[in-house]
């Protein structure tokens, strides 16, 4: 059997409008193949089993629109990824006092972008601290009420969409799998 993997939806809020239900997003990843299908919070982070992740993703993206007008990309990771970065302790030696949160932000493709890394913007409010395939590992903070957006740096540097997720719920997630 496979490792479990972890769909990270753009911009999915449950329960919200132009987003599913919990049991209309579970039901449609079921309903595709997947099994073990756990929604984890309401950001559109699922874990599940399957041998063909792409394809249930695909698959199911098809209930999510008609059910609920859902159209944003699904970026799929296998869970031992996440458990590798993780281990790896990546953001040790980068944070300051500044720091907000600790993020993975994650996207398929785009265009080649060479990084000197750790890298800052110019706003001084997201450095990204690693790239791995599809990953970028960042911090931010947040002045006043304005957090940086490392999904926003990711999408203009590399033209695709992205998604991210804090430290936190990367943590949780991989506890809640019974890996950490």
């Amino acid at each position: 059997m496979n490792s479990p993997h972890v769909v990270f939806y753009r911009s999915m809020n449950l329960g919200h409008a132009g987003s599913p239900d919990r049991a209309t997003l579970e039901g449609a990843l079921s309903a595709a193949g997947a099994r073990g299908v756990k929604s984890f919070q309401t950001n559109g982070t699922v874990l599940f089993d399957t041998d063909d992740p792409l394809g249930v993703v695909a698959e199911a993206a098809k209930t999510l629109e008609s059910a609920a007008g859902y159209t944003e990309p699904a970026l799929v990771r296998g869970l031992d990824l996440l458990v590798d970065v993780l281990d790896s302790d990546p953001f040790d030696g980068h944070e300051d006092a500044r720091t907000y949160r600790k993020t993975f932000t994650f996207f398929d493709g785009g265009r080649p972008v060479e990084l000197k890394l750790p890298w800052t913007n110019t706003k001084d409010d997201v450095d990204i601290v690693e790239l791995r395939d599809g990953l970028a590992l960042s911090l931010i903070r947040k002045e006043k009420s304005n957090a940086g957006s490392p999904t926003a740096e990711i999408e203009r540097m590399f033209g695709v969409p992205a998604t991210t997720r804090t430290l936190g719920t990367i943590e949780r997630l991989v506890k809640a799998a019974g890996r950490g």
